[in-house]
């Protein structure tokens, strides 16, 4: 599925205010509001969109310290350490990086002590983490939800279960807190029995979609 000038022009005005109107997005876009409810709902349907959130200012906040704090961790323990941290109130976002840090980090707390105790008495704690490097941020000079998208851009839904590339029936469910896609009812049944804890966890919120090859391919 290769995204378009329209699919474009929509998840722009929604990463700039993803509330505005069907009409506005209608009237953004230069189509019809009908084309512009199928477009939204295809997007969130093959889940380009991931979700809805609400962005909070944190220079309106009172106090409050926000630093990037990137981490080397011996390689056996990357998976736990990044599992651990992904947990921890304090960290806003996590990523697993190349280069000389295996994890990139957004720390926000309320001050320097809070801030210290992460460091020394979480942090520096966890077994695995080898080296840790900090820099706070001083201003926000871009804040932008995304990529910014250009002609080029397009999507590969692959199956949890077997890897292939979905092309006609995409099957979504939650599990474990997150939305897991899959080609086939026999690709989902193979993974919930490789992993029944995930599954009976997560609860009966499958969602079959229906599509063509020329819609997803």
């Amino acid at each position: 599925m290769e995204l378009d000038e329209i699919d474009f022009k929509i998840l722009s005005m929604l990463q700039r205010d993803a509330r505005t109107s069907l009409k506005n997005l209608a009237k953004f876009a230069g189509v019809s509001i009908p084309t512009a409810r199928f477009r939204l709902l295809r997007l969130k349907e093959t889940a380009v969109i991931k979700r809805f959130s609400t962005a909070v200012d944190p220079a309106k906040l009172v106090g409050g310290l926000s630093a990037f704090i990137m981490v080397k961790v011996r390689l056996p323990d990357v998976a736990a350490v990044a599992k651990t941290l992904s947990e921890m109130h304090e960290v806003s976002e996590a990523y697993l990086t190349t280069g000389q840090f295996d994890l990139v980090l957004r720390v926000d707390v309320l001050d320097m002590k809070v801030f210290q105790d992460f460091i020394v008495g979480k942090l520096g704690r966890i077994p695995g983490v080898d080296v840790y490097s900090s820099c706070f941020i001083v201003e926000a000079l871009k804040d932008q939800v995304g990529p910014t998208l250009r002609p080029g851009f397009g999507v590969r839904l692959k199956c949890e279960n077997c890897g292939r590339l979905i092309t006609e029936g995409l099957i979504r469910k939650q599990i474990d807190g997150a939305e897991r896609l899959f080609c086939s009812e026999a690709c989902l049944a193979a993974y919930a029995s490789k992993n029944p804890a995930n599954l009976s966890a997560s609860g009966n919120s499958d969602q079959t979609l229906e599509r063509s090859n020329s819609s997803l391919s």
